[in-house]
C-alpha cells in the first residue's frame, strides 16, 4: 500500500517554497522533487528551518486543486456557502457546495482535496520535527519552540479533518469513527493507519496542544507562524467543539490577550491587512502564490475582478436589525429585484493590486467563544459583558442583551457569531453541526432549498475512495 495524501505538496512544504529566502549555496544543487530532502540541506542550518517551516505555511495559502478548492480559505468558504447566510445562486464555482453535492461522492474534488492538504501538510510537520531533533545547528530551548509549533500546527490539521469526515461529537460522542492518526514521518511506501475513534483524535490533539502552548514563543516575527495565542485558539476552537465550556472558557480568555478588538472604520477597511491588530493569524500575499480567479477574493469580493458568484442571503441581511451596526452597512443592495441576488457584502474588499492577505483567526472570534462557554455554564451576566465587548466596537448603539435564560443567549451568540464571521470561518455549516442541529434552508428566498436532519449521514464527507482503496487497514465498512 502506498500512503495516499503524500503527493508533490509535501516537496513543497519541505523545501521548494521555503528555501527561497535563503542562501542557494548553503543547500542543494538542482533538487529534484522526491519525498524527502537531505536533512544537512534543510536542518544543517537555522535559516535553513526557518525556511522550512515558511514553507510549509505556505502550502496553507496555495494546496491547489481547482478554483473552489485552493487552499485553506477554500475549506472554511466551502463550509460558508453551504450553510443558509452566504450563497451561490448560478452554476459557477461553489455551486456544488451550496447544493451539498460534495457530500455524495467518495469521489469528488473536495474530499480528496481536504484529505490530502491537511493529512501532506500534517506529516511535513511531524518530518520537521524529527528533523529538527536531529540538528546540530540551533540550541535546545530553539528545537522546543519549533517543535511546539510544529505540534500545533499538526493537531489544527487534524481538527479540521475530523470535522469533514467524522460526524457531530455532540451528536454522536466519541465513540464513533474518527480518522487515521500517524505519530511518525510517511513515506510513499508506508502502510495507512485504522480510522480508531474521534475520542482517539480529540485525546491526541489536545495533549500535544497542552503539551506545545507553553512552549510556543509569546510572540512571532510574522503573524503567518503560531504565536502562543494562536495555538490557544486553536485549543479555545477544539473544546468548544467537545462542548468542554470550561477549558474553551479559560483558553479563549488567555488567546485574545494582546490582540485589541478594531474599532468600525478598520472593520470597514476590506479585511485584507494581517497588520490589523485583532488579527491573531493570518495568511499573508506572497507574489508567486497570485491565484488570479482562484484566490479568495474573486468570489465574494463584488468589487474586484474575478467570479463574483456568492451573494448574501435575503433572509440572513435580515437578522442584521440595527443601522447603526457597520456590518449591516458593509452588506448593500445588488440587484433590489432579485430573491437570490439581491445583497452582497463589501466586508472583503481586495488591494487594487490582488495584493490581500487572507484572515485565519481573530481575537473577536475568542471573545464570541468566551461567551458561549459563560452562558453554557449558565454564568449570564459575564457571558453577556464578553458579548457586548465585540458588539460595541460595530455598533455604538449595542447594548447588553435582555436574554432571561441560557438557552436564548446562547442562540444570541450563535446568531452573532455567524453575523461577525460569515466568509471567514464557515460558520454557518459548522456551527450547525457542532451544535447537533439540522439545516433548515427554505423559503421563497432561497434558490436551492434544502433540509438535512442532524445527524444525517451527509453531515460528513466521504473518505476519498483512492484511501479505501490502498489502506489495507480501512475496507468499504470504514466509509462514511
Amino acid at each position: 500500500m502506498k500512503i495516499n495524501f503524500l503527493n508533490k505538496y509535501l516537496f513543497i512544504a519541505i523545501l521548494t517554497a521555503g528555501l527561497t529566502s535563503c542562501d542557494s549555496d548553503e543547500f542543494l544543487d538542482g533538487p529534484v522533487p522526491t519525498d524527502s530532502v537531505t536533512s544537512i540541506a534543510v536542518y544543517g542550518s537555522k535559516a535553513g528551518i526557518e525556511s522550512a517551516m515558511t514553507g510549509t505555511f505556505n502550502v496553507l495559502r496555495d494546496y491547489f486543486a481547482s478554483h473552489d478548492t485552493n487552499g485553506a480559505k477554500a475549506y472554511y468558504l466551502g463550509a460558508d456557502v453551504m450553510g443558509t447566510d452566504v450563497t451561490c445562486p448560478d452554476f459557477n464555482w461553489y455551486i456544488f457546495e451550496t447544493r451539498w453535492d460534495v457530500v455524495d461522492s467518495a469521489n469528488g474534488r473536495r474530499t480528496n482535496w481536504a484529505w490530502e492538504m491537511y493529512y501532506s501538510i500534517a506529516n511535513a510537520c511531524r518530518s520537521h520535527i524529527a528533523g529538527i531533533n536531529g540538528s546540530s545547528a540551533i540550541t535546545d530551548a530553539e528545537k522546543v519552540a519549533y517543535i511546539a509549533e510544529l505540534q500545533a500546527l499538526e493537531a489544527h490539521c487534524y481538527f479540521n479533518l475530523s470535522r469533514y469526515y467524522s460526524g457531530s461529537y455532540a451528536g454522536a460522542g466519541g465513540s464513533q469513527p474518527g480518522i487515521p492518526l500517524y505519530t511518525e514521518p510517511q513515506s510513499v511506501n508506508n502502510v495507512g493507519n485504522p480510522r480508531g475513534t474521534l475520542e482517539d483524535v480529540y485525546t491526541r490533539i489536545i495533549t500535544q496542544l497542552e503539551d506545545a502552548i507553553p512552549n510556543i514563543p509569546v510572540t512571532q516575527t510574522s503573524k503567518y507562524r503560531f504565536s502562543r495565542g494562536t495555538a490557544q485558539g486553536v485549543l479555545a476552537r477544539i473544546y468548544l467543539e467537545k462542548g468542554d465550556w470550561v477549558k474553551a472558557e479559560f483558553h479563549a480568555n488567555k488567546a485574545k490577550d494582546g490582540y485589541p478588538l478594531m474599532d468600525a472604520g478598520t472593520y470597514a477597511e476590506g479585511f485584507n491587512s494581517i497588520d490589523n491588530n485583532e488579527w491573531m493569524w493570518g495568511l499573508p500575499f506572497n507574489a508567486e502564490q497570485q491565484s488570479g480567479f482562484a484566490r479568495f477574493w474573486s468570489f465574494i469580493d463584488h468589487s474586484s475582478n474575478g467570479y463574483n458568484d456568492l451573494y448574501i442571503g435575503v433572509d440572513f441581511q435580515a437578522t442584521f436589525t440595527s443601522d447603526s451596526d457597520i456590518r449591516k452597512n458593509l452588506i448593500v443592495v445588488n440587484d433590489a429585484d432579485s430573491n437570490f441576488k439581491r445583497y452582497v457584502t463589501a466586508k472583503f474588499r481586495d488591494n487594487a493590486d490582488q495584493s490581500g492577505d487572507l484572515i485565519m483567526m481573530r481575537s473577536s472570534e475568542m471573545w464570541m467563544i468566551e461567551a458561549e462557554a459563560l452562558a453554557e455554564q449558565n454564568k449570564l451576566p459575564e457571558a453577556k459583558a464578553a458579548l457586548l465587548a465585540v458588539l460595541s466596537k460595530r455598533d455604538p448603539s449595542a447594548t447588553l442583551s435582555t436574554a432571561t435564560t441560557k438557552e436564548a443567549l446562547v442562540d444570541e451568540i450563535l446568531l452573532e457569531r455567524r453575523k461577525e464571521f460569515y466568509g471567514e470561518l464557515g460558520l454557518g455549516y459548522f456551527d450547525l453541526k457542532r451544535r447537533n442541529k439540522g439545516l433548515v434552508r427554505t423559503g421563497p428566498n432561497q434558490q436551492w432549498q434544502l433540509t438535512v436532519p442532524a445527524g444525517d449521514s451527509r453531515w460528513r464527507f466521504y473518505i476519498p475512495q483512492s484511501e479505501i482503496d490502498r489502506n489495507p487497514n480501512m475496507t468499504e465498512a470504514d466509509q462514511n
